[in-house]
């Protein structure tokens, strides 16, 4: 099986990383660029070269939102099935007119019989006669839930849909018919088209297959590998097939989604493919995308035509394998609504119906005199300053191609943005204000028929405006915690980790990009700082004594965790200042800082003193005495061991540990002493401990 794939698939990748800084300069050039793009009168090519599109106008507009089958009326007009409630409409002569209601659900399918039209609601299980006049009668009942297909052979009617039992076709009249052939393990037949000997080509809902019908037979011709096959043509023996994943329930139960952008979920599948299957019935994939679903097809100047959702484009593919080998594809249109939901042929003509909202077009073979293409928003970083655009194009006599260009703040452009440029020439600076935001937008004209100006290339060139490193703050760790990249020395063994530091050092393991422990006399910080241009940041490291002058520890720090040892330093007050820079990706000349200072922290490496300790025999225990001091912090814990054994947690005579000085007042009982003497140990806010002991009736301590 040839394979060509639409790059549509690609773009869709491309867009989901919108997130990302772009890079300047932008360059649109190739389909996947342009696809994004809004595009009236403007041809994309599979090249990604731009020229003038077929002339597109709306001569036609209905009141509901979705067009669900269409047909000629046979002298230039069609009647059209819109809404949920069975509406039918009539446009001849540039006017839509409603032409009758009939009872039931959505119409999927109609069919004209001479002057009649014929129409089949969901859920009837029924067929109407309309005239044109618009008088309703029965036809003809029928064994079908839902009707996708309708056609008409002398005066009798092939049905194709779903019934109680899967796929159904059968063959109706007025007051009777008879069923043709049934497919159990199929939903529904989802199309059906004529193969102008008396045959028809369907296609169904459930493995997406195509078969024929012909003399009383059903021939299988090929799985797709879809979910549905929503539509068939020919053209010179050859069938074409439009098949989608998702759409049937969507349509089943009449509602389509409104118009949506170019975007799509990264990792998709595929969602539609169009297939031809040759005279030889060898099948080769012509376009496949998935972003977009297929409505509907049709053959129209050598080339078939792909109607599509939710974007309302239409693509075209050349019949032939030479058009195909030099452009396989091209989006020649876009309707402006979210789904081209049917072709119908108006003489040289094509009329494109759209939904959502519901219009009606007219295609014509003739080239538009002009288009317009408006680009995709481009981001900056946070704000950006614009600049030159070049533009490389081909422009033959008769014909111009004009650049403009606006900004804003709002991703949506709106009212806020500043208005389009004038014209610009190519590389010519645009003057627009500095935003986030930015679009340009080109202008193709001819005043020549058939000439066409050709866009082959546009590169957009911008700075994001450098913004300075944006603080948070910075967190000072409790004294003695050790935050590095690189595991600490191995020396936790001979130290005694307080309680609500071991807290915040989980099992002595790594906690994100940094190892944390624990050792005396360290002083650890976490930066909480950001940069709006994710730039890399480096940190200038200062530590502010409340006397004294500033004490350098690191000029160019790269981690936002740091940790310096104290023991060098006095004891008293101080600060740590901290100066970001995003010098490490910015020029030069644009590099900027932001400074932040801690709250004052406290280094103390002078341990408590002990004194007054006196332990004295009282009943059948020992009364325990002593005070605890400390010049700089206040006293956190302390504990006593009268068995030389276990230490005992002991609380001050207030019973709250909140002064510099505390006082202690303990009586042992009996079972707890051992020995002759009593060890008592007093512990600071930073961890330094004091021990002192004294012999049991001495009143002094040792």
């Amino acid at each position: 099986m040839r394979v060509r794939v639409l790059p549509m698939i690609l773009a869709a990748a491309g867009l989901a990383q919108a997130q990302a800084p772009p890079v300047s300069p932008a360059v649109f050039s190739g389909f996947n660029d342009w696809i994004s793009a809004e595009a009236r009168g403007v041809r994309i090519g599979s090249d990604g070269r731009l020229r003038l599109a077929p002339a597109l106008r709306r001569v036609g507009q209905l009141p509901e939102g979705v067009v669900w089958a269409a047909v000629s009326d046979g002298t230039g007009g069609v009647y059209l099935s819109a809404g949920t409630d069975g509406k039918l409409f009539h446009y001849s002569a540039g006017n839509v007119k409603p032409l009758a209601q009939v009872k039931g659900g959505v119409i999927f399918a109609m069919a004209k019989l001479g002057n009649d039209l014929l129409v089949a609601p969901s859920g009837e299980g029924k067929i109407f006669r309309v005239s044109p006049s618009g008088d309703v009668k029965p036809f003809a009942d029928i064994d079908a839930r839902v009707v996708w297909g309708l056609g008409t052979q002398g005066g009798d009617v092939v049905v194709a849909g779903g019934g109680e039992h899967g796929a159904v076709l059968l063959l109706a009249r007025e007051g009777g018919g008879r069923k043709l052939a049934q497919l159990p393990e199929e939903t529904a037949f989802t199309a059906l088209t004529a193969d102008g000997q008396g045959g028809w080509y369907l296609g169904t809902h459930g493995r997406g297959m195509l078969l024929h019908f012909a003399a009383e037979k059903l021939e299988t011709l090929m799985a797709t590998g879809f979910e549905e096959v929503r539509a068939i043509a020919l053209e010179g023996g050859q069938v074409f097939i439009g098949a989608n994943n998702g759409l049937a329930n969507r349509m089943a139960t009449g509602s389509l989604e409104k118009r949506e952008s170019y975007l799509s979920e990264t990792g998709s599948s595929t969602k539609s493919v169009v297939i031809r299957l040759d005279k030889s019935r060898v099948p080769e994939t012509l376009w496949q995308s998935n972003q977009g679903q297929v409505f509907a097809l049709a053959t129209w100047h050598g080339q078939l035509l792909v109607g599509t959702g939710n974007r309302a484009r239409i693509f075209s593919i050349p019949l032939g394998d030479r058009g195909r080998d030099q452009e396989a594809f091209a989006a020649v249109q876009d309707l402006g609504s979210a789904q081209a939901t049917a072709f119908v042929a108006a003489g040289s003509d094509l009329l494109a119906v759209g939904s959502n909202p519901a219009e009606l077009h007219q295609l014509s073979e003739s080239q538009a005199s002009e288009g317009t293409v408006e680009s995709r928003v481009l981001k900056g970083n946070p704000i950006a300053d614009w600049g030159r655009s070049y533009l490389d194009s081909e422009q033959p006599s008769g014909t111009t191609v004009e650049l403009q260009m606006r900004t804003g703040t709002t991703e949506t452009p709106d009212s806020t943005w500043s208005p389009w440029t004038p014209p610009l020439r190519s590389g010519e600076r645009p003057g627009v204000p500095s935003a986030r935001f930015a679009q340009f937008r080109l202008k193709l004209s001819s005043s020549r028929g058939g000439a066409t100006p050709t866009v082959d290339s546009v590169k957009v060139y911008w700075n994001n405006r450098n913004l300075a490193p944006s603080w948070d703050g910075i967190d000072v760790m409790p004294p003695g915690v050790v935050i590095l990249r690189n595991a600490p020395p191995d020396d936790i063994g001979i130290e005694r980790v307080p309680l609500e530091t071991q807290k915040l050092i989980p099992s002595l393991q790594y906690a994100g990009a940094e190892k944390r422990s624990f050792r005396r006399a360290s002083q650890a910080f976490v930066f909480r700082v950001s940069d709006p241009n994710n730039d890399a940041l480096q940190y200038r490291i200062r530590l502010l004594p409340d006397r004294g002058g500033p004490i350098e520890l690191e000029k160019v720090w790269k981690e936002k965790f740091f940790t310096f040892d104290t023991l060098p330093l006095p004891d008293g007050r101080y600060r740590l200042e901290v100066t970001a820079s995003d010098a490490p990706t910015q020029a030069f000349n644009a590099v900027l800082t932001s400074t932040f200072r801690t709250s004052a922290f406290t280094v103390d490496h002078t341990p408590p003193v002990i004194s007054e300790l006196t332990a004295t025999p009282e009943g059948d225990g020992v009364r325990v005495r002593f005070t605890g001091q400390d010049a700089t912090s206040v006293i956190k814990e302390a504990a006593l061991s009268a068995d030389g054994e276990a230490w005992l947690q002991i609380l001050p005579e207030d019973r709250i540990f909140d002064d510099q000085t505390e006082r202690f007042d303990v009586l042992v009982p009996k079972q707890f002493v051992r020995g002759d003497r009593v060890l008592v140990r007093v512990t600071d806010a930073h961890s330094n401990e004091q021990t002192a002991f004294v012999f049991i009736g001495a009143a002094n301590k040792k």
